[in-house]
């Protein structure tokens, strides 16, 4: 024998009613008051969320500017040290030269220590 599941003679028709909502006794307007929340508290959570992302990569992005401004600082000190040092091993060049050419002389011509050479020639 098949029975009804629902008493049609206690059915309540409007707000409130328990067969308008599943038997939950809230009203539509209730529920729309509730869904709003939740949706205004999962809006506020992703809003929040999305703070949090677009501050860990600003900070991100301004390591890495000041990285790559530390880089740059470093490649220019490195090549003005190398031609510090190219610069400094061209005139110890040019002072031995001149050295020996003195050598040369002094013992080519018997120069004394106060005879001056020309050794630009």
């Amino acid at each position: 024998m098949i029975t009804s599941r629902f008493s049609y003679a206690t059915t309540r028709v409007g707000f409130g009613s328990p067969f308008a909502t599943g038997g939950t006794g809230s009203s539509a307007l209730q529920r729309l008051k509730s869904q709003r929340a939740a949706m205004a508290s999962h809006a506020a959570a992703a809003q929040a969320n999305l703070a949090s992302i677009a501050s860990s990569l600003t900070g991100a992005q301004q390591n890495r500017i000041s990285g790559l401004g530390t880089l740059a600082a470093q490649a220019g000190l490195a090549r003005i040290q190398a031609e510090a040092k190219a610069k400094s091993i061209a005139m110890t060049a040019q002072i031995d030269q001149a050295q020996q050419a003195l050598d040369a002389a002094r013992a080519a011509g018997g120069f004394s220590s106060g005879s001056t050479v020309d050794t630009l020639a």
